[in-house]
Order: C-alpha cells, then sequence, then structure tokens
C-alpha cells in the first residue's frame, strides 16, 4: 500500500474518515491519538467491511479494533458497488474515475460526467486505450499510472474541449500489484480563460500608459484677462456633449486644457485617453485608434488587441494635431461620432461605443479643408465648439508665475536652490516666447541644470535673451545646429501643412521630426 501524510483522529466517525480517504485520493490513512500518537492506518477493506458489517457508528479507532487480519482481493470493488461509497462520490465538486489495474474503467461519478459531458454508461467497462482511440481524452493518466506504478499528474484536454488537472494515483494489493487507480479530474477552463485574459488585460494596459493620462503636472495660471475668459468658457462647454476643437500655436497648452475640460465633465471619472495622431505613421493610425482582430496582419497579435476608442469607452478621447489624420480615418470616426459604432480592423463584428471627442491642432483646419486634406464634414463635426488658446506672449502676467513654478519644480527635480534676479523675470518678459509655455520650461530647466551658482542674472539666460548693442559672440557648433534646424523645421511645417509631408521635405523620417519638436518646443 501507499502511504500519505494525512490523517485523521481516533473519534472520528466512519462518514468523516472516507470523507478524508476520496478528497485526498487515498488508499490508506493514519489514525492518531488526540495527543498525536499514531494508533495505526487503516485501508479501503476496513471501510468496506464496516459498511457491510453495519457499523456505520463506529469510530476511527473501532475500525482499528474491528478489522479482519487480511484484505481480501474483492473488497475494494465491493467498495465501489456500495451506495454509501456512490454517495460519497457523487458529492464531490471534482470529478473522478475508477480503472482495474489493466485499465479498464469501473466508476465515474456525476461531477465528471458534468465535467467531460460524456454519460457513465457509455464508458463504464471500456479500456483507456479505446478511450483515447475515441476521442474523449488527449492521452491517459490511469494508463501512465499503471506504467510508472506512482502518482502521475497532468493537463488534459477532454472532448469536450475543456481543460483539465487529472491526478491519477494506484491502489497496490498485498503482493506490489496495481488493482485499482483512481484520477481525480479538476476542470481547470475557466481558471485557464481567467488566466489568459489577465495576461491580456497587463498587456493592453502597459500599451495604453504610452496614451491615458500623459498631462504634466504644469498649473493653468489664469492671471490675464483672456485666460479667465478661456476657462470659463470651457468650464460652461465641459458640462455639455459637444465637440471641442483647441487652436493654438504650439506648446501653448491644449493638452492641458483638454484635461480641464475632462475634469469639469459628468465623465470626470472615466479615462482621459491622449492620441498624438502626428506621432503615429498612416499605416498605423487606424489600428491603434480601432484595433484589430486576430490576425489582421502582418506582425499583428495572433489574438487581436483593443483600440484607444474602446479603451476610452465611457470618458474622453483627445486627439492631437488631429489635421494629421488620412481620409480615411477621419471617414471611420465620424461613424463613431455620428453612430457610436465602429469595426476594428480584419473584424466583421461592429462594436458600440460611447466616447467624447475632444481635439487640438496649431494649423488653420479651414486652409486644410480647401487644399483637400481635411474632409469638409469632419471639419464640421469635430469643431462644433473651437477655443482659441492665446499665446503666451499675448498673456504676459502668466509669465512670472509659470517661471517661479518651473523653478521650484526642476530645483526639486535636480536638488538645486536656483533663484532667479529681477533682470532676468524682465528678460523672460521680452522675449516672445514662439515655443511659448514649453519653451519657457526648456529655458528656466537650462539654466537650473548649468548654472555654476545659485543666483541667475539676465546675462546668464541662453543667448536669444542677452540684449547686447555689441555683436554677439560666435555660437557654438552645437548651437548653431540647434537654430538651423529649428528654423527648417518651422518653414516646412509651414510650406507643407502637414507632419507627413514636412518630413518628406526634409528628408527625414516623421517619427524624426515628431521627436524634433518636442525638443525644440514645439507640439
Amino acid at each position: 500500500m501507499i502511504p500519505n501524510k494525512d490523517s485523521v483522529k481516533g473519534s472520528d466517525s466512519l462518514s468523516a474518515v472516507i470523507v478524508s480517504m476520496v478528497k485526498g485520493d487515498h488508499i490508506s490513512i493514519e489514525v492518531v491519538h488526540h495527543d498525536g500518537a499514531v494508533l495505526g492506518t487503516l485501508f479501503l477493506s476496513d471501510v468496506r467491511n464496516a459498511i457491510q458489517s453495519g457499523r456505520e457508528d463506529d469510530t476511527a479507532a473501532s475500525l482499528l479494533d474491528h478489522r479482519p487480519e487480511l484484505v481480501a482481493p474483492h473488497q475494494f470493488e465491493s467498495l465501489l458497488k456500495s451506495e454509501m461509497f456512490a454517495i460519497l462520490m457523487n458529492s464531490l465538486y471534482d470529478g473522478v474515475y475508477v480503472t482495474d489495474g489493466k485499465g479498464v474503467t469501473l466508476k465515474v461519478n456525476k461531477a465528471y460526467e458534468r465535467i467531460t459531458g460524456i454519460p457513465a454508461q457509455a464508458i463504464i467497462g471500456m479500456h483507456m486505450r479505446d478511450m483515447e482511440k475515441a476521442g474523449y481524452i488527449s492521452r491517459s493518466i490511469s494508463l501512465e499510472v499503471i506504467k510508472q506504478k506512482k502518482v502521475v499528474t497532468r493537463m488534459q484536454r477532454l472532448a469536450s474541449g475543456r481543460n483539465a488537472m487529472v491526478s491519477g494515483t494506484p491502489s497496490f494489493n498485498v503482493h506490489g500489484e496495481i488493482e485499482y487507480v483512481v484520477s481525480v479530474v479538476r476542470d481547470m477552463t475557466d481558471l485557464l480563460n481567467m488566466q489568459a485574459e489577465l495576461e491580456g488585460l497587463k498587456e493592453q494596459q502597459a500599451e495604453l500608459e504610452r496614451f491615458v493620462g500623459k498631462v504634466d503636472g504644469t498649473p493653468i495660471v489664469a492671471e490675464d484677462e483672456k485666460t479667465v475668459a478661456f476657462l470659463a468658457t470651457a468650464k460652461r462647454v465641459a458640462q455639455t456633449t459637444a465637440t471641442v476643437c483647441l487652436l493654438g500655436e504650439s506648446g501653448v497648452g491644449k493638452t492641458k486644457a483638454a484635461a480641464y475640460i475632462h475634469e469639469h465633465s459628468q465623465r470626470k471619472d472615466k479615462p482621459f485617453v491622449v492620441v498624438n495622431c502626428g506621432a503615429i505613421s498612416e499605416t498605423l493610425i487606424e489600428a491603434e485608434l480601432f484595433g484589430y482582430g486576430p490576425g489582421a496582419f502582418t506582425g499583428a497579435l495572433a489574438k487581436g488587441k483593443k483600440g484607444l476608442i474602446e479603451a476610452a469607452h465611457g470618458g474622453t478621447l483627445f486627439l492631437d494635431e488631429v489635421g494629421e489624420l488620412p481620409q480615411g480615418t477621419q471617414v471611420k470616426l465620424l461613424k463613431v461620432l455620428d453612430e457610436h459604432r465602429f469595426t476594428p480592423v480584419g473584424s466583421t463584428t461592429e462594436k458600440r461605443v460611447d466616447v467624447r471627442l475632444l481635439s487640438a491642432t496649431h494649423q488653420n483646419l479651414a486652409s486644410l479643408v480647401k487644399e483637400g486634406i481635411m474632409r469638409e464634414d469632419f471639419y464640421y463635426r469635430i469643431a462644433v465648439v473651437p477655443l482659441v488658446i492665446e499665446p503666451l506672449r499675448e498673456r504676459p502676467k502668466e509669465i512670472d508665475r509659470l517661471a517661479r513654478f518651473f523653478l521650484q519644480e526642476l530645483n526639486s527635480r535636480y536638488g538645486r536652490k536656483v533663484v532667479l534676479e529681477s533682470d532676468a523675470f524682465k528678460a523672460l518678459q521680452k522675449r516672445q516666447w514662439p515655443g511659448n509655455i514649453r519653451e519657457l520650461k526648456n529655458v528656466i530647466d537650462f539654466v537650473v541644470a548649468t548654472s555654476p551658482t545659485p543666483v541667475i542674472r539676465a546675462s546668464d539666460l541662453p543667448q536669444p535673451f542677452i540684449q547686447n548693442d555689441k555683436q554677439m559672440p560666435a555660437l557654438t557648433l552645437k548651437e548653431a545646429v540647434f537654430q538651423l534646424e529649428q528654423a527648417m523645421i518651422t518653414k516646412a511645417l509651414a510650406d507643407h501643412r502637414t507632419t507627413r509631408k514636412a518630413a518628406e521635405a526634409l528628408g527625414i523620417s516623421q517619427a524624426a521630426l515628431v521627436t524634433k519638436r518636442k525638443n525644440y518646443s514645439f507640439d
């Protein structure tokens, strides 16, 4: 017999002994005294004898006292046929499958029928090899147990399509030969599906982290009358479902304004998904926005992928640089706006979605419509409420407050205590700020990171801020390249309207252009 580590107390009832043996797949079990001393070992034959003798009320200790000295070979089979054993087998949630030492099916419980969908009468008396040939199971655990003469546990694919963890345990006679194999079958399908779904959610979350909540901590400073008026309008519009298009130069804070509208809307507790349309190639933009079905294109995930529109369900989708969208994508977005429906790339299944659309651009959308770059119906649909954000040079009262905020933030980040003298603040006020708020932050970042002294004067600011009647000092190669690239990118964007065409004219990739725009204080 094979020993086991489970035990029952001497005072436990016969029913408790049977439950412990069946639940643990044991053919024997130790009986211990309340002080932990081992009284002996009960076998299945002892249980069978007690049932046949009408001693159902006996305790485990009493069973030890009244058992015969020798176990007859037919006793286990008698136990299998007993009514009490059948009741106990059928009370278990896991499936139980019993074969003889040759692999012939003797008994299964109701749970096994439920898990596999195979009725008991169809397989009782069937050899396990015939079970394999019939396609009921992928590979017999019972035959593996008989072959290896030890406990075998393995995942098994069932004919029903479900996956089960099967653990087979041999029962030996006094000669060390296997008489029976008892297998416990646990349905793992739902657990495996949940695990796969969890992994999918983790992958999706990692992907969405590139887009969701990407709003920096820069405050909205409202000291200028124009900004105060803008925020009042934005707050009113936030309470509606109207589409809003934010218009303004690069770096004025359009993403921050979009986040402000979302935070003051009824969707504030739902996702705020930010998509920079100019940073995603034309070939991938539809797959990113609408998602795709399994194997929709070369390189696609085998199980497909949820799109950013679906990720924003119930919340707000913010399309930055909306003028970069291809016309085909504009058509599909119109359907989302008008019908709240879309079809993922490579799929035939239509999905419903509830999102509010906000968009932004530094371009003149009306001109894009005239040039045939943007569809007229799409233009009118996304710009129900156009809101203009004034450039920083038009709201000089806010420069000091923003500069002090950036100074505090960057001092904390770099572990420094840099301060600006009054003449430095005056120099900042005189600047036209073509790159707006982002350029201001870059300047403060530069002086905090590079200044050899804790006090910054106007003369310590980057080259464009030094007002001197004398000839400017010669630029370094790095500074000259910086200014030349900035000028060429500005001109290319003005001439060609979109980052794709501007990148082609400059002879660089669209991704490289987008990166340089960020480095040079562009959106």
